[in-house]
């Protein structure tokens, strides 16, 4: 191995500084800027202010997931083999911001035209979006690999991001819907596209301001080594630490999503409360926002296998508790909604916490280290998530006779609460045995990253 990478090896083990840390967390506001607004309303845009069916908005947000198993690997395989004076991930942070920025204004700005132009710009639209969000997110996920191997130090990066994650989080949820309504002065869709360009201009200055702050190791300029497409998959393949984890990521949030997604149905519909959503999404985003770091604090005296059970273990008791909740109030229902995320932010943190450790595992069990790879396929499990949940709900709600902005069914509300209870209580029981069963902790951690700095000398051929 090059000896300036070595180097770059021991100077990665070190501990960061506040300031990149807190620059590192900018990032994920802006990513997560675009990430909640789409997550939570560009469904309810497609259906309830545009007026596309429930069934072609699903489809079109699960077409798009499907050009996302696509650039979402490529991308990974690009970006892994980078090599510049800038770094390996940062060039596309700072170039990518603003294409990133004006295709999401793009996403909510369809015109008014007949049904099928309209269908096809929308997925024209989230075709580019998924696109430029692929060639940022995928570079900034993989700097928490790159800026640290220490595992506590990548829990607090984990903890900085997921701070600025969730008040990115508190700002969608609170401004948004009401947001939408003032700027557009009557004209809702309007509202939406004005509301989409001040969210982009909020999301490229964070980018843009992480991309600067942040370093990277130093790497060598000259005909680095980069694995094959054999050594790749069979890097992936070797993993299972990361096989588990994807697999945990796709189903959670896939639960996670279908409820996010129903939230909005079920407060305009089952409690007749649309005027509500601010106050509730702000409660969740900041129940979100303050566990976080507890979690975190936790994560590093029990171990961040032993929080994500925890977290997993929450999301289960309080969608059963929703489900069977005959009280259909506000005040109710929304500290049900607070235990959930509580919840939740034990697995976001967890999963941001503990894919960088599956890097090193995987090049422990392999000889391969492929950190971009990793982190492609863990942007795509989560745009994966969001496809296929986006399409279930929308099936769901055809299926129990949901139709926009008019009186609903007993079996159409029965079924918008069993998008908030009942698919994400499925989910977890799913994974609460794949957590348990997750084969890195700590102490392995540790044990590996010693391993193969132990390798390295051996390898340089001196």
């Amino acid at each position: 191995m090059d000896q300036a990478l070595y180097a770059a090896r021991d100077e990665a083990s070190s501990r960061l500084g506040f300031f990149r840390r807190l620059g590192f967390g900018v990032g994920d506001f802006g990513i997560n800027i675009f990430w909640n607004t789409t997550n939570l309303f560009a469904m309810f845009f497609y259906t309830d202010v545009i007026g596309l069916s429930n069934i072609a908005s699903g489809t079109i947000i699960f077409g798009a997931m499907l050009w996302d198993a696509v650039t979402d690997p490529v991308a990974g395989y690009l970006i892994g083999r980078t090599n510049s004076r800038l770094g390996k991930f940062r060039p596309y942070l700072l170039l990518g911001a603003l294409p990133l920025g004006i295709s999401f204004w793009l996403m909510f700005s369809i015109p008014e035209a007949g049904v099928g132009a309209m269908v096809a710009y929308a997925f024209g639209s989230q075709l580019l979006f998924r696109t430029c969000y692929t060639v940022v997110s995928v570079p900034y996920s993989s700097l928490s690999a790159s800026m640290t191997s220490d595992a506590d130090e990548r829990s607090r990066l984990a903890v900085h991001r997921m701070v600025f994650a969730t008040a990115a989080g508190v700002v969608v949820a609170g401004l948004t819907r009401a947001g939408a309504d003032a700027l557009g002065a009557g004209d809702l869709a309007l509202g939406f596209e004005r509301i989409a360009m001040i969210y982009a201009g909020l999301g490229l200055v964070a980018i843009l301001l992480c991309g600067t702050v942040v370093r990277e190791p130093a790497r060598p300029l000259e005909a680095p080594r980069h694995p094959s497409l054999k050594q790749t998959f069979a890097g992936l393949r070797g993993n299972s630490a990361f096989l588990y984890a994807f697999a945990i990521i796709v189903v959670g949030m896939s639960g996670m999503t279908v409820a996010n997604k129903g939230v909005l149905y079920y407060l305009k519909y089952n409690l007749d409360a649309e005027d509500m959503t601010g106050l509730v999404l702000v409660s969740v985003a900041v129940s979100l926002m303050i566990f976080v770091p507890l979690w975190g604090v936790l994560a590093q005296r029990f171990g961040k296998r032993r929080v994500w059970l925890a977290g997993t273990v929450i999301s289960i008791c309080s969608t059963f508790l929703l489900f069977i909740n005959p009280v259909q109030q506000v005040g109710v229902v929304t500290p049900l909604f607070v235990l959930g995320a509580i919840g939740g932010a034990a697995h976001y943190f967890s999963i941001w916490a503990i894919i960088p450790d599956t890097v090193e595992f995987g090049e422990w069990k392999t000889g391969v280290r492929i950190d971009a790879i990793i982190f492609g396929a863990v942007s795509f499990a989560q745009k994966l998530s969001l496809g296929f949940a986006t399409l279930m709900a929308g099936l769901l709600l055809d299926a129990f006779g949901y139709i926009a902005n008019q009186p609903q069914t007993a079996t159409a509300l029965f079924g918008i609460k069993a998008l908030v209870s009942l698919v994400p209580l499925a989910t977890g029981l799913i994974c609460l045995p794949l957590v348990i069963k997750f084969p890195l902790d700590r102490v392995l951690h540790g044990q590996i990253v010693r391993d193969i700095a132990d390798r390295q000398p051996r390898n340089q051929g001196t």
